[in-house]
């Protein structure tokens, strides 16, 4: 079957969202500070994906590695977020009702009977699986079209069927975001939510051609979003390492500053963990921080304050009439995260 051209319109809202994707895609392998970014985008995407579920994502409610994978604790209460992160195959998303209910965590059947497609839809598993099925027996009628816009079509037909009967509109971001721009480096299942969360609620009830076009902008702008982290970062990155390679005695201050990076806040407990420092040295050093304006102060008493690096969140948006494009990422910036001398100095920005 023919894919049926696309109006003018959808055909660039579709080349602006692939090319924010490209983009994104090069940040992300080409970035010098390729090491905390990952951790910053899938911490901005967790809390679009639960603010879509109008639901908080505190602090408390993250956990980060020590290589800077985010997981969740008991305290997020974000529907199915087990899947958020997590790769499926995109056979299995078409075709396997068991394969995509565990994946989301559900708990399913011993045995799936195919006889059942016409149960209604319930908490049971067994008629969560056969809703599942006729969700894709549904998005195998759909005509075909490229990935972008197929994803927000597959994504608004779970809506529709609601197959799990809660948090079906996490899901259906989930397997929309999987299906389209999941497939490119730099989404862990909600940069098409980050874009849709400051886009308004039309998008839950929208159809057509209005609907292609809120889904493919929302993508456009959750990449941007993710642009402009990278170029925040980067900014903080060149001026710390000008901040560094001014000191005499550098200790292991570019350690806790290389910690802090890929956090929303640390403690000086969490630091003196991480770095094996007692507790004393871990808050010397942040206030040594603090004090050169290298990090801020938050909130707390004592052993108890957090800390935060001075860099905010983007929000979503288009850029005003007239501003400039940012300048692509540079392969050859200096790494802020690559081993410097041996008194741990970086070389001096251009």
């Amino acid at each position: 079957m023919a894919i049926a051209p696309a109006p003018p319109d959808l055909l660039l809202a579709y080349a602006d969202a692939q090319a924010a994707l490209a983009r994104l895609a090069d940040r992300v392998t080409l970035s010098p500070v390729r090491g905390p970014l990952p951790t910053r985008m899938a911490l901005a995407e967790r809390q679009a994906l639960a603010g879509l579920d109008s639901l908080d994502l505190p602090d408390e409610a993250i956990i980060i590695d020590t290589r800077g994978r985010v997981a969740a604790t008991a305290y997020d209460l974000t529907h199915w977020k087990q899947a958020i992160g997590q790769p499926i195959p995109l056979t299995a998303l078409a075709h396997d009702p068991v394969a995509l209910l565990a994946w989301f965590g559900a708990d399913p059947p011993r045995a799936f009977d195919p006889g059942a497609w016409d149960a209604p839809i319930a908490h049971d598993p067994a008629e969560r699986l056969a809703a599942i099925a006729r969700w894709q027996e549904a998005c195998r009628a759909l005509p075909p079209s490229p990935p972008l816009l197929h994803s927000g079509r597959i994504a608004a037909l779970w809506r529709q069927h609601a197959p799990l009967g809660r948090g079906d509109l996490v899901a259906s971001l989930l397997i929309g975001d999987r299906w389209g721009a999941g497939r490119w480096p730099g989404s862990s299942g909600g940069l098409t939510a980050l874009g849709l969360r400051h886009a308004g609620g039309l998008w839950k009830i929208a159809r057509g051609a209005e609907l292609d076009r809120l889904w493919l902008d929302a993508i456009q702008m959750g990449a941007e979003v993710h642009l402009e982290t990278d170029t925040r970062l980067r900014a903080y990155a060149q001026r710390v390492a000008r901040h560094l390679t001014a000191r005499r005695r550098l200790g292991r201050l570019k350690d806790v500053l290389r910690f802090a990076m890929a956090r929303p806040t640390v403690t000086s407990g969490q630091v003196a963990q991480a770095l094996k420092l007692t507790s004393a040295g871990a808050i010397k050093l942040l206030t040594i921080a603090v004090g050169e304006g290298l990090l801020l102060e938050r909130t707390g008493q004592a052993s108890y304050r957090s800390y935060a690096i001075p860099v905010s969140q983007p929000a979503p948006g288009r850029p005003a009439p007239g501003r400039r494009l940012r300048p692509a990422a540079d392969p050859f910036a200096a790494d802020f995260w690559a081993e410097g001398d041996e008194n741990g100095l970086l070389p001096e920005p251009p």
